[in-house]
């Protein structure tokens, strides 16, 4: 059987996850390069490249917050604790080309607060029926 009568595996509590929408697919790619591009152009010391694709970024974690708000808590926790990591880097980046320290008081509680969604976000991925012993 194929089609929409045919049965599916599992026990049939799985979820479908909701398809990503085109500008999630595209946002969500260009957001790693971005980070990527401005990590690979902080170690080389260009400052002013670094800084523009820092920009971009932040811009584009945003834009994930945007796109994934109405999605599943658990995204929108990842998406919030990635958005920490990325000015928590950002913060970083800034200090260490112009010369000073890094602004601990600003990146260990981001670091923290990052640290803190990701763990909230993996645990609300977990499917605890799983967990569940049947026949007691």
């Amino acid at each position: 059987m194929e089609g929409a009568d045919a049965p599916r595996g599992g026990s049939g509590d799985e979820e479908d996850p909701p398809p990503r929408s085109f500008a999630k697919r595209v946002v969500d790619p260009l957001n790693s390069v971005a980070w990527f591009l401005m990590d690979a152009l902080w170690m080389c010391k260009l400052a002013w490249p670094a800084h523009a694709f820092a920009a971009v970024t932040v811009v584009t974690g945003v834009w994930l917050l945007a796109l994934g708000w109405r999605q599943k808590r658990g995204l929108l926790l990842a998406d919030l604790g990635l958005n920490c990591w990325i000015v928590m880097n950002v913060v970083w980046m800034v200090a260490d080309l112009n010369g000073y320290p890094t602004p601990l008081g600003a990146a260990v509680p981001l670091a923290v607060v990052g640290a803190l969604f990701l763990a909230l976000a993996a645990w609300s991925h977990q499917d605890f029926r799983r967990l569940r012993i049947h026949g007691r």
